[in-house]
């Protein structure tokens, strides 16, 4: 199991970031130096392919970082085709029914949790994989998967979907969630901390953990104190655009 997964099975706070669309693959060096806990790369908006997706989780895996893939779709081939590359996790947008969630854990988990695909001599086994029993325990514990919640219909089913064995964490997309409540962009509204709160207390009673994905770090701080403890903060992108910016107006200041 790594630290992210139990951190989550614990309540303890759990920091990552966006990769959006910077390939390079020592961005998994930055960011473990930068002390976030993990992070994921964005497939549903980004334009990686899958010798970027390879080059970056080899880092990731030798730097330990773990590294979860946001997919644009649940689908078998790409889930299958990720976890052999030997990703942490996967981050699963639009969920919005437990049937939606048991398809995913069906084609992510191994037999005992669900029927992922077997092919063993990868990357996910370092090339050395156990005995096809001893090994399927040990990656359906490794592997990540995070539901996505994004529209009223996935409100209305959070705790169904939280309660769906082999997923470990429900997660807000508050730019979407915002759209479907009527209040685009919003997310101090009334409707958005009610809908916050009904995430946090699905996932509660399904004894799971929540969790949002925001560039605000006052959201954060206040879901943090809420008692959300998974967190995706900004994006390479959006750090380097913010730091470009601070760096150019400061010397143009008195220029």
């Amino acid at each position: 199991m790594n630290r992210v997964k139990e951190r989550l099975q614990t309540g303890g706070f759990v920091l990552g970031t966006m990769i959006s669309e910077v390939t390079c693959p020592n961005l998994m060096r930055i960011f473990k130096a930068a002390d976030f806990d993990y992070v994921i790369v964005d497939c549903e908006h980004g334009y990686f392919d899958f010798s970027h997706l390879a080059a970056m989780a080899s880092v990731a895996n030798g730097v330990d970082l773990p590294m979860i893939v946001r997919i644009p779709s649940i689908d078998r081939g790409m889930i299958t085709r990720l976890l052999d590359m030997s990703v942490d996790g996967l981050l699963v947008p639009m969920v919005n029914t437990c049937e939606e969630a048991r398809q995913i854990v069906h084609y992510a988990k191994y037999p005992g949790l669900g029927s992922r695909g077997v092919s063993t001599q990868r990357a996910h086994t370092g090339y050395n994989p156990p005995r096809l029993e001893e090994y399927f325990e040990m990656a359906n514990e490794r592997t990540m998967i995070f539901a996505q919640i994004e529209t009223r219909e996935a409100l209305d089913h959070v705790e169904a979907i939280a309660g769906v064995e082999g997923i470990d964490a429900v997660v807000i997309g508050p730019n979407d969630l915002s759209i479907d409540l009527g209040e685009p962009g919003n997310l101090a509204s009334e409707a958005m901390n009610r809908a916050i709160d009904r995430v946090i207390q699905g996932a509660g009673r399904a004894g799971k953990t929540s969790g949002i994905i925001t560039s605000s770090m006052e959201v954060i701080r206040a879901c943090r104190q809420k008692g959300m403890n998974v967190f995706s903060c900004d994006s390479e992108v959006g750090m380097l655009i913010k730091t470009a910016r601070k760096v150019a107006a400061s010397l143009k200041e008195n220029a």
